[in-house]
């Protein structure tokens, strides 16, 4: 697959990102390596007005190589993950659910079938500022443990794969779980009883 194709999928999938529920209209990012070269998202920009030209080629030293739009500024953690590990997808995304269970300090059941085919593990980093180094490397060590989803307290999540779909399918299935997690813990509760 060429650097065109590429950058046509990622385009596809971030929007797809807004059309399901993962992620606002300027939130989240995503990237995909070429060699020593990383596509990523634009800072701050409509999902729904994304062309494959907005997105940007940043080095793994995070300066721009090409684009005229200013690369995600998560971009410290993409770096950080690709210097780390071998994948070349990285899809960070606000998902609601994921950040409702977090949020209620509630611990995700990591016995579903669907996690266990599709996920190696699931990490969780305490809340750090978004956007730092700090949070690059937190996000990165956890990935280089054996996780291939991290879960950002107060923050939102972070999936990686070897493909825009591989990576894009975990974070769907992560939510999924956090979703059914969720409700039935609400279901057992007594009819007078919420966790909202």
């Amino acid at each position: 697959m060429n650097s065109m194709e590429k950058r046509r999928l990622l385009v596809k999938y971030f929007r797809l990102s807004h059309d399901v529920g993962l992620n606002t209209l300027m939130g989240g990012n995503m990237s995909v390596r070429i060699k020593d070269i990383i596509l990523i998202t634009p800072s701050n920009f409509s999902k729904l007005e994304l062309s494959e030209d907005d997105v940007v080629e940043i080095n793994m030293n995070g300066e721009v190589v090409q684009g005229n739009r200013k690369p995600s500024s998560e971009w410290r953690m993409h770096v950080e993950i690709y210097k780390r590990t071998k994948y070349d997808v990285v899809f960070h995304a606000h998902p609601p659910n994921v950040l409702a269970l977090s949020n209620s300090g509630i611990e995700l059941d990591k016995s579903f079938s669907e996690l266990k085919s599709y996920s190696r593990g699931v990490g969780m980093v305490p809340y750090i500022e978004p956007g730092t180094q700090e949070l690059a490397n937190e996000v990165a060590k956890h990935i280089e443990e054996g996780n291939d989803l991290v879960i950002l307290e107060k923050h939102g999540a972070v999936a990686v794969g070897s493909t825009i779909e591989e990576a894009f399918n975990k974070m769907e299935v992560l939510d999924m779980v956090a979703y059914v997690t969720l409700n039935t813990i609400k279901n057992r509760m007594p009819f007078h009883a919420s966790i909202y």
